[in-house]
């Protein structure tokens, strides 16, 4: 009912301001500066309005764009419903532990992190059964949502869906289609990671052959480290405090549970995932997780991620960003969001003693970074799936199993020996309720390595300037930002030689530690 409403206020507030951006994307330059010229004040307000006429191509007349603004969310939200509703619904599978009958739904990380083997198996494969109970709704679903959003994209006279994304962050698809294919051509580097994993838990463990729910397994008499939300708030809190005495002081503010602001207790009707809302000017921004289990994706990928999200609006708040600049590309605050992990991951390394626990750490350090090829491999079949509907060769689940069999194939030797995961197409659940949300993962990721790059080369220079590009906000196009604050160029494609420098001398640490 939140979600109904919320989308019908977003339908109704766009609906109704639409002539605002056809009143301002007429505004000429020379107009403007006559106007700044009898109200300075104006002056700060130029890129926004410079965004307005970018979109000239993009606008339809004002009684259209009303129009569009007051069906649209009946065309696209139903299917993100529908995927809901079937999860909602799903009878998902329990599993006997030690601890009782488990919830493969609502106990995944306990399970995928279980000493016993045959746990893991049975949640693993139970989860994916879960799904595929449903398969032919998911595929109705994501079909459905596809053919809507690529119809709503053309009206507006984009090529399709994707088209509209890139060129709403300051991307083209050549550019985007370019960094997929690229690091396709680099899968090798995951794949030499993948099996350097996998030999070593075959040894550990005595394993005749390593199966993908072997991934969580430690030494024998070895405990996996886990840490309850006041220990895991203390880290995230020490290994961030280089970024100075405001971020601390926010930091400390939204992870301090006497102010309310985690939504962290699992539960039914919780929706998946983990997120941080907020708006600068308006209101405190807080944190939720669908549930915190302690793990390490627990703390770093969704605490540490999370609050980088949060701090964020904060900080811009602190620092009066106008409301029109306060939000911008997403690459930019993921990327603020994922170089927070990769600070809590190492600092967990560096400080932990010789021995299992500074392995396992440098091994989730790793498993951090090297997502990139993850994020790559999901984005690249987001954008596949989308080509497939619209060309009529994806209408069903078999077809979305063949393409994400093949393209995951590319980038993981896990593809060809587990069937199940051919799955991932509906497992996503960005895929239905975020659309085409991973290119900006994609674009953050790299980032984030580069600024860890940067910060190990150099901190005291880095870190102010970080900072201020933290709190900046968004006037001005990306690149632009990047150059000003950091002196990056996005385009530079030592971006990706940056990434696999970085993953390369820790990959020989593993190796080294392994040896040991």
């Amino acid at each position: 009912e939140s979600n109904q409403a919320q989308s019908q206020l977003n339908s109704e507030y766009s609906r109704r301001t639409s002539f605002i951006q056809q009143e301002m994307m007429r505004i000429e330059p020379a107009r403007l500066k006559a106007f700044e010229g009898r109200e300075p004040a104006l002056k700060s307000y130029e890129f926004f309005l410079e965004t307005s006429r970018r979109m000239r191509p993009h606008t339809l007349s004002l009684k259209e764009e009303e129009l569009l603004n007051g069906i649209v969310p009946s065309m696209v939200d139903w299917p993100a419903e529908l995927y809901q509703k079937s999860l909602d619904r799903t009878n998902w599978a329990k599993v006997h532990t030690p601890a009782g009958d488990l919830d493969v739904w609502k106990n995944q990380g306990g399970l995928a992190n279980s000493p016993d083997r045959e746990v893991r198996e049975a949640s693993f494969t139970r989860i994916h059964e879960g799904y595929r109970s449903s398969r032919d709704l998911h595929a109705f679903a994501l079909t459905k949502l596809i053919r809507a959003r690529n119809q709503v994209s053309r009206l507006r006279h984009y090529r399709d869906s994707p088209a509209e994304t890139y060129f709403g962050i300051y991307l083209t698809s050549n550019q985007v289609k370019g960094l997929y294919e690229k690091l396709a051509q680099q899968a090798d580097f995951n794949k030499r990671y993948q099996r350097l994993r996998a030999e070593r838990i075959r040894k550990i463990a005595g394993l005749p052959e390593v199966k993908v729910w072997d991934l969580s397994v430690i030494p024998p008499g070895e405990e996996r480290p886990r840490f309850d939300i006041v220990e895991a708030a203390q880290v995230v809190k020490e290994a961030l405090a280089p970024f100075g005495t405001e971020y601390s002081r926010e930091l400390s503010a939204l992870l301090d549970p006497a102010n309310g602001r985690l939504d962290i207790a699992g539960g039914d009707n919780r929706i998946p995932g983990a997120f941080a809302w907020g708006f600068p000017g308006s209101q405190t921004s807080f944190f939720y997780s669908f549930t915190y289990e302690g793990f390490y994706d627990d703390m770093v990928a969704s605490l540490a991620h999370e609050s980088g999200h949060a701090v964020q609006f904060q900080l811009m708040a602190g620092s009066h960003v106008k409301p029109v600049y306060a939000d911008g590309p997403p690459y930019f605050t993921e990327s603020f969001a994922m170089f927070n992990e990769l600070l809590v991951g190492d600092y967990l390394y560096r400080h932990a003693p010789e021995g299992f626990r500074k392995t396992y750490f440098l091994e989730q350090f790793l498993g951090t970074a090297i997502r990139v090829f993850s994020i790559t491999r999901a984005a690249s079949l987001e954008q596949s799936v989308y080509k497939g509907v619209e060309t009529g060769k994806l209408k069903g689940p078999d077809e979305l199993d063949a393409l994400t069999k093949k393209l995951g194939s590319r980038f993981s030797i896990w593809f060809d020996q587990q069937d199940e995961l051919k799955d991932e197409w509906m497992t996503i659940h960005h895929f239905f309720d975020n659309p085409m949300y991973y290119v900006n993962y994609v674009f953050a990721n790299f980032l984030a390595i580069k600024y860890f790059e940067m910060y190990q080369r150099d901190p005291k220079s880095f870190v102010p300037r970080y900072i201020a590009m933290v709190r900046n906000g968004y006037d001005s196009p990306p690149a632009e930002i990047l150059r000003k604050f950091l002196g990056l160029d996005l385009q530079d494609p030592k971006l990706v030689s940056d990434a696999f420098s970085v993953l390369d001398d820790r990959i020989k640490a593993l190796e080294t530690a392994y040896a040991k």
